[in-house]
């Protein structure tokens, strides 16, 4: 597969330190990739990067083999990211909400209000059109922060911790449908988790440590390389690789 996305020696220091350490990888089109690591190993500050929220202190981001910045407005617009936490007004309709960003897509009213409701329709939510965004389950807001970020019908998608708050079934459901969108539109998926379960299926993963990478390869070949016979013990082994001898016990 071509290469999406390709990261060569990032580099990014806050207050004198170094949230990431000369990290290199590569993200490839149409593939479902995930960034797994505990609180503080530089995931946030990576996607950052990658979405031109903030500039990199050393090293390099390629998108589609062209230099991605600050100044890149049209590579930046193939690119949209359904944030932990929701960004739509909560005092807002559900219609109102997606109405207005597509505007923003179309600059035609008419054309705005078709696109808002192909995207909600796409995520099997038509009939939360009227309701008010804040008054929404957890799913449902989810499901609604996803049609906003398909409005662009962009190339690479992020998604920040989707399921986190959803119950069992709701999470089932929201991989179903995540599933069936990176179908539909041929899209790339990025997704950061902290469930181990839910980066199985990824066609790679990326471990991230203190700014590092720990690992970074397919999730059958971790489990290998590390004799594992979960991700969730892969995880463990690497976060643990101070341990000279770690026992792999599956959870």
């Amino acid at each position: 597969m071509k290469e999406l996305v390709k990261i060569t020696n990032l580099s990014k220091q806050y207050n004198q330190q170094e949230v990431l350490k000369s990290i290199s990888f590569s993200i490839k089109e149409g593939e479902l990739f995930s960034i797994l690591g505990p609180n503080g190993a530089g995931k946030s500050t990576l996607i950052s990067l990658i979405l031109g929220l903030a500039k990199a202190d050393r090293g390099e981001i390629l998108f589609d083999g062209r230099k991605l910045d600050s100044d890149s407005i049209e590579l930046k617009s193939m690119i949209s990211v359904v944030f932990q936490n929701s960004i739509l007004d909560p005092d807002l309709s559900v219609k109102e909400n997606l109405f207005l960003r597509a505007y923003f897509y179309t600059n035609n009213w008419k054309e705005a209000k078709s696109l808002a409701k192909q995207k909600l329709a796409d995520v099997q939510a038509s009939h939360l059109l009227n309701k008010r965004y804040g008054v929404l389950s957890g799913g449902e807001k989810r499901k609604v922060d996803i049609a906003r970020a398909l409005l662009n019908t962009p190339t690479l998608l992020f998604l920040d911790e989707p399921t986190t708050g959803l119950d069992i079934s709701s999470r089932a459901d929201m991989w179903q449908l995540i599933h069936r969108l990176k179908e539909k539109y041929h899209m790339t998926v990025v997704l950061t988790t902290h469930y181990m379960e839910e980066a199985r299926d990824s066609d790679n993963i990326l471990m991230l440590d203190a700014g590092q990478v720990m690992a970074y390869d397919a999730p059958e070949t971790l489990k290998q390389n590390y004799h594992c016979l979960t991700l969730e013990d892969v995880f463990l082994t690497i976060i643990e690789k101070g341990r000279e001898h770690y026992e792999c016990i599956s959870l």
